[in-house]
């Protein structure tokens, strides 16, 4: 399994949440495909959501959706963990 990586939240214009972006390299980085769910950690709160990748955003970011952000309790610049979602399921395998 592959471990959380830590990115800078960049806050994107749109209001609803549920969808990130990051970089393409950080997608290979977490084992997971433009598509997929990830967990975003802050000190505060844990929320799910899909992940798309996008060469716009710089390496080392993740641009959150403005519900997402407040979500979180976090600001821009401020730093989240993300990691590769993994099914219930999938982990007593």
């Amino acid at each position: 399994m592959t471990e959380a990586e830590k990115l800078v939240v960049e806050k994107s214009p749109v209001e609803a949440g549920g969808r990130a972006r990051v970089n393409n390299a950080i997608l290979d980085g977490l084992e997971i495909t433009s598509g997929d769910l990830a967990v975003v950690s802050s000190d505060k709160k844990d929320i799910l959501v899909t992940v798309f990748g996008d060469d716009l955003v710089e390496e080392g970011k993740i641009r959150l959706r403005m519900n997402d952000v407040d979500k979180l309790g976090v600001v821009e610049d401020e730093e989240v963990s993300v990691k590769r979602h993994t099914k219930f399921l999938t982990k007593l395998l």
